[in-house]
Order: structure tokens, then sequence, then C-alpha cells
């Protein structure tokens, strides 16, 4: 793959060669090199709107992105290639090497990163009638529902996280089961003292001080370590989250996927650890619980 560095290009006739910002249109707004198109090579009509143009086979294209740490230039780079373009290059270190080189436009005059998360010092609050998905399963099937909150907030002070949320333990139901096909008898199973034990446990709470952000977090997997404590069943252990957090203007996004053994909440019906004999009553020991929940 054919590069060219952001001194070479400015010596360039602006006229022999085409100059794409592969980036989305927020981006390009808010920065881009003067004279630049606007494709986006994570759109689907990257092709059509490249043959828009109408450009020859041998134009020099020169494409290019953020910096030389993301692949978007490349994947661009590539897919010109795919469409019989001979003279492709990708501009070293991208638009941020181009600063004091090349005259640059657009509203801030300052790169937008939005590949790393950044979180403001702020208390946020779980939207109303936020829920939890829950899976359980055994040898020949598995069950899902969902569980809702009754409240739940978290602070974010100097990127470190703290909160505390509670769930309605008499809301858990059955979602992939109808009346007719015995969702009202596993919601009352679930319910009894075979599992949470409703009656005398409403309530589940978890609650964290401690949390820890991975040095580069990417917006797009997980990006926090969130170690809590989980009340379930009168009894509080200690449980770790591996948390991605992402932004959507002024609303936290947490995502999730936890591995819970529950018998380390007493919840033993169907282990083959406590019982023998069990035969078609056996239920897996770990259930997972998914987690996406707002807050603003």
């Amino acid at each position: 793959m054919k590069t060219i560095d952001a001194v070479a290009l400015n010596n360039l006739e602006k006229e022999t060669y085409t100059l794409i910002h592969v980036l989305p249109k927020e981006h390009y707004k808010n920065l881009h090199i003067k004279g630049a198109l606007n494709i986006c090579v994570y759109e689907v009509s990257f092709f059509d709107k490249i043959k828009a143009l109408n450009l020859n086979a041998d134009t020099q294209v020169v494409v290019y992105g953020e910096s030389d740490n993301e692949m978007d230039a490349k994947m661009a780079a590539s897919k010109l290639h795919d469409l019989n373009f001979a003279n492709v290059y990708v501009l070293k270190g991208g638009l941020s090497a181009c600063k004091n080189i090349m005259p640059l436009e657009g509203d801030s005059l300052e790169s937008d990163n939005d590949q790393l998360l950044h979180l403001d010092n702020k208390t946020y609050v779980i939207v109303k009638n936020s829920t939890l998905t829950w899976t359980g399963e055994n040898a020949n099937s598995k069950h899902s529902g969902e569980i809702s909150l009754i409240e739940g907030s978290m602070e974010v002070k100097d990127s470190f996280l703290r909160g505390e949320f509670v769930i309605d333990m008499n809301s858990i139901k059955t979602l992939d089961l109808s009346s007719e096909e015995g969702a009202d008898i596993l919601n009352a199973h679930l319910r009894s003292d075979d599992f949470f034990l409703t009656k005398m446990f409403s309530t589940a709470k978890y609650s964290f001080n401690h949390s820890k952000s991975l040095p580069l977090p990417y917006q797009t997997s997980v990006n926090y370590i969130i170690d809590g404590e989980l009340s379930l069943r009168g009894i509080r252990k200690e449980q770790r989250i591996n948390m991605l957090v992402s932004k959507v203007k002024e609303t936290l996004v947490l995502n999730a996927r936890v591995e819970l053994d529950r018998t380390q909440w007493g919840i033993i019906y169907g282990s083959t650890r406590f019982f023998k004999y069990l035969g078609m009553h056996k239920i897996f020991d770990i259930i997972w619980i998914d987690i996406r929940l707002e807050l603003r």
C-alpha cells in the first residue's frame, strides 16, 4: 500500500490528485483538509459515491483518516483498489500529521476524538422502567426473562465510578413461555424458597465504590472493571463486572454480560454440587445477567 506524507502532498498541484476524507460527515464538518471531499468508508454507499465522481482509473487518489492508529484510510484504499484504481495513496499520519503543514478548515479547527471514552464529572440516574435480562439453563433447554430496577444511580468523578442499583425481585418473570406453556408456574417457582425467596427478600442490591478504567477505554469494547458487592437473598458477595460504558450525547449506556454462580447466594436448587439423583431436575449453577442500562 502506497503512502504519502503531508509535506509531499502539500507540494503537489491540487489539480493533480483527488483528496478524500474517509470519516463520517460530523468529523469532516468539525475539521478537514481544505479542498478534501467527504466520502465515509463506514457507509455501504462508499462504492457508489466513489463511482459517482467519474474518476479515471489512473487518477491519483489520496485518502486519510484521523491518524495511523486506525484502519479507516487503509480500508478505503483497499476498497479503491477493488474498484481498479491504480494510484491510491494513504496520507501518513492522517489529519493529525497535517497541522501547521496543510490548510485545515472546519467548525472547531480541533480534532474531535470519539474513539476513546471521555466522561464528565456528574451523577447519572437510570431512566424509568429499566430492566435486566436473565437466562437460566439446563442440559435440555433454557429460559430467559426480565427483572425490573427500582432505582439506580452512578457518580462519575475524575474517571472513577461509584454507584448503587436496587432490583425488584418480585418483578422477575419469564418472557419465552406463555401462560398456557407454564409461565405462571415458572414465575412462581422463581419467587419461591427454591430460588429467590422474594416474600422475605423483595429486593437485591448491587453497589460499588471501586472501578478501574482500562488504559485505552475504547467506546466499542469493555472499558471499565467494576468491583462491587451483590446483596441477594440476604447474602452479600463480591461481584466483578467487566463493563462497556458508552456515551450518546447526555446519556450513559452501561453494557455487560455477567456470569453469576447462584449457589454463592444460597440458591442451590437443582445443583449436582449439593444433590444426587436429580434426574430431569438438574439446573446449571450459572445464571447469565445481560445489562443494558441508560442513565441521564
